[in-house]
């Protein structure tokens, strides 16, 4: 009798976990399928989401970026179901987790780990107890924690720091044991709710560079929430922006960063634009002054050519008194995007501009005529 008891729940689970499995493709770890979630804010309501698809696939490092209150965090709650979606319906491994009883449910998200923005330690406990925690509420043989601590201290780059306390952590250790703590269930998926906005520029980098070693030596599928595009460009292969609650623009970064289409997207990513020195743009006029005032153009690099820029190319086009006045070219997923703002002396100034977009391998629209400079 104790024997039917005991195992009539894990039986209910599995009935549960295998009504809630729907096919999913093999190289699809999360699906998100119109997915609508509302809220009550006094008298009014509020949509955090707005019809949201689209597929995570297994393996890669998917970024989520909007604005505040754009329904980034929302979202990813719907991964592990903190948050139940009002409408649609989110799949993890072909599971709908809203359809699980709790026992399953549990199950599930122990397969989903989860990193915070300010980290959630226990500032009683050591890191050691911190890490171990989870397998200790699950009844792990305390041998088998300690093995697995040790490993996960090992791979986050804290083996010194077993029986230290929070408080005399800085905050990028805080972040590495929190990152340990997620892993302690051998997770397949990872998500990461602004997991570097509490730290300074220098320790953001680590941590990020942690994340990417983990994700290619574990094959973790990692889900990123931020409000800086520099952590997307930094570590994501693709990226959904999100504006409102609503999907605005969904791609791998180097297209979406090269050739925003969106609105929100193009003011996201305003803040890694540099503009014009002041002292170039006092020199700027609409009209030349001479034969001899030099063309200004705005050359924008969006990398869908795969080509690099070749400055022997735009000397051989625009001529020898060519001048690099402002800008700089970066490598993003193998691809070189940036802004170049050049001097020239033109002679056929249409001309010119078409030879220099063939060269480059880019559309005429990239290159802009910002005016003509004037000497100092």
């Amino acid at each position: 009798m104790n024997a039917r008891v005991e195992t009539f729940p894990l039986r209910e689970a599995a009935a549960a976990a295998a009504a809630a499995t729907s096919p999913l493709p093999a190289d699809t770890v999360v699906r998100f399928e119109a997915v609508g979630r509302t809220f009550a804010s006094g008298d009014k309501t509020v949509t955090a989401l707005d019809a949201i698809s689209l597929d995570v696939g297994r393996g890669e490092i998917f970024g989520i970026i909007g604005r505040s209150g754009a329904g980034k965090s929302t979202l990813v709650r719907t991964i592990n179901h903190l948050e139940a979606p009002g409408s649609g319906r989110v799949l993890v491994n072909g599971q709908d987790l809203a359809q699980l009883d709790e026992n399953a449910l549990a199950a599930a998200r122990r397969r989903i780990g989860m990193v915070f923005q300010h980290f959630n330690l226990l500032s009683s406990k050591t890191v050691a107890q911190n890490i171990g925690l989870p397998l200790r509420i699950a009844g792990v043989p305390q041998a088998q924690i300690d093995a697995k601590v040790d490993s996960l201290l090992a791979l986050v780059g804290l083996e010194g720091k077993r029986d230290v306390y929070p408080a005399k952590l800085s905050g990028g250790q805080k972040q590495r044991v929190g990152i340990a703590r997620a892993l302690v269930h051998d997770p397949d998926l990872l998500l990461c709710d602004e997991a570097t906005s509490a730290l300074d520029p220098e320790t953001t980098q680590s941590i990020l560079a942690l994340l990417r070693d983990i994700n290619r030596r574990l094959g973790l599928t990692v889900v990123l929430i931020t409000h800086e595009m520099a952590v997307i460009r930094e570590i994501c292969d693709r990226v959904a922006v999100l504006e409102n609650g609503r999907l605005a623009e969904l791609g791998e970064v180097w297209r979406v960063f090269g050739a925003p289409q969106a609105d929100a997207t193009r003011a996201l990513l305003a803040s890694l634009v540099h503009d014009l020195p002041d002292d170039v743009q006092r020199r700027i006029v609409a009209e030349p002054a001479g034969r001899a005032t030099p063309a200004l153009l705005d050359i924008r690099l969006d990398g869908v050519s795969g080509r690099d820029p070749q400055l022997a190319q735009l000397a051989q086009v625009l001529g020898p008194e060519l001048q690099l006045v402002h800008g700089g070219v970066e490598r993003i997923q193998g691809r070189a995007q940036g802004r170049l703002v050049v001097a020239f002396q033109p002679h056929d100034l249409v001309r010119q501009v078409s030879q220099l977009a063939a060269a480059l391998a880019l559309p005429a629209a990239n290159i802009r005529l910002l005016g003509y400079l004037q000497h100092d």
